[in-house]
């Protein structure tokens, strides 16, 4: 499916553009000193050499210095971004103080009004400095959330089993084999009966082998081993070349099916569904259906059902057919919040964090890790859940 892969970066594209554009156009009208032929070419020139290093690095091998490039590039880009959420404040400052009214005949050297127009002038660059923030300290932070979740027709043997959850750690450019490696370490600390991964797990595929064999050598250390379905970005890159990689590994796929891990009268039964592919919404609606069905028809009478899914939609018909434990991810939580809630445009149902309906629990990560390195009050996360009678 290569399709969705170019249509989502040509829009990226565009839309960046559009930002980069409106965002010097705004500037432009608030503060002469934007209009300057120079500062404009500079900024352009800025633009276009962060462009490039971003798409050229899809081609060049992974280097610490490439790793430093893409991470100011990347400042840059989303300093942008920053910009068009700073200028309502900052526009509000220069309708307030009137600093961009004519300075009067006779008011010789630096005037106060002059000093204020300087000093607003220069606010946008502030947008650097939290940018460069979110990339260097909020895309380098992973948490660790601890959940004990309680579940009243809990079967007595599965009472304190521990399952550790990864997702969205898009290894590559902005998240190599080393913070897996740590990642990994500190799922193992904390001595989990089972790892699952819920998708978008790699998009650099010259790090595939190295990513497979880690998580291999982890497998025999997790009694119940480690569990994984698909996400969207597997799609973008070669999912083909990812499943086989998976058969020849101990890791096990679970793709619109289930597998029980303990056996008895009340079996421990994991289930997972694939990315949901859709037109439109009740095409969506009725995709997450079949692939729920498909899941569903493995599950053994009165097993105690776990659902691995990327999307968090799944979530709703997770509680509809009434499964215990949902883990998904997919949203990175937004990766750009506020007391919790995100400030991007892009919403779903179910964004981030733990959801209770009745008995029932549905869980969006935040990701442990992202394929655009810029986080604010929406750090990177590792999900423990002790499952509790």
């Amino acid at each position: 499916m290569h399709s969705p892969k170019y249509a989502f970066f040509v829009f990226i594209f565009a839309l960046q553009l559009g930002i980069a554009w409106f965002a010097l156009y705004l500037l432009k009208k608030m503060f002469p000193l934007y209009s300057n032929k120079d500062v404009s070419r500079t900024y352009w020139f800025l633009t276009a050499i962060s462009f490039i290093i971003l798409v050229s690095s899809k081609w060049i091998a992974p280097s610490d210095f490439l790793s430093d490039m893409l991470r100011l590039s990347m400042v840059w880009i989303a300093g942008q971004v920053t910009v068009l959420f700073l200028l309502p404040f900052i526009y509000g400052l220069v309708r307030i103080t009137g600093v961009n009214k004519p300075t009067l005949e006779g008011e010789g050297g630096l005037t106060r009004r002059d000093f204020l127009r300087n000093s607003l002038a220069a606010l946008p660059v502030t947008a650097l400095g939290i940018t460069a923030y979110g990339v260097y300290s909020g895309g380098s932070t992973i948490v660790l959330q601890k959940h004990n979740l309680q579940f009243p027709d809990l079967p007595a043997h599965l009472d304190g089993f521990k399952i550790v959850q990864l997702s969205d750690t898009h290894i590559g450019a902005y998240f190599n084999l080393e913070k897996l490696d740590e990642a990994l370490n500190v799922a193992l600390a904390e001595k989990p009966d089972l790892l699952v991964i819920t998708g978008d797990l790699i998009d650099d595929l010259s790090l595939l082998d190295e990513t497979m064999k880690r998580l291999a050598d982890i497998v025999p250390l997790i009694p119940y081993g480690v569990y994984y379905c698909w996400g969207n970005h597997e799609y973008f890159r070669d999912i083909s070349q990812i499943r086989r990689a998976l058969t020849t590994s101990p890791i096990r796929l679970l793709e619109n099916t289930g597998q029980t891990i303990i056996e008895g009268e009340q079996p421990l039964h994991l289930l997972g569904v694939d990315y949901p592919w859709a037109k439109n919404a009740n095409d969506q609606i009725a995709e997450r259906s079949w692939m729920m069905g498909q899941a569903l028809a493995s599950s053994p009478p009165r097993a105690f059902n776990i659902l691995l899914s990327h999307h968090p939609d799944f979530i709703l018909n997770a509680f509809e057919s009434g499964i215990p434990l949902t883990l998904t991810g997919h949203t990175h939580g937004g990766q750009v919040a506020l007391f919790g809630r995100s400030l991007l445009p892009v919403k779903y149902r179910f964004m981030r964090g733990l959801y209770r309906q009745g008995d029932m629990y549905g869980y969006v990560s935040t990701g442990t890790g992202h394929w655009m390195p810029f986080r604010l009050g929406c750090p990177a996360e590792i999900s423990v859940f002790t499952l509790k009678a």
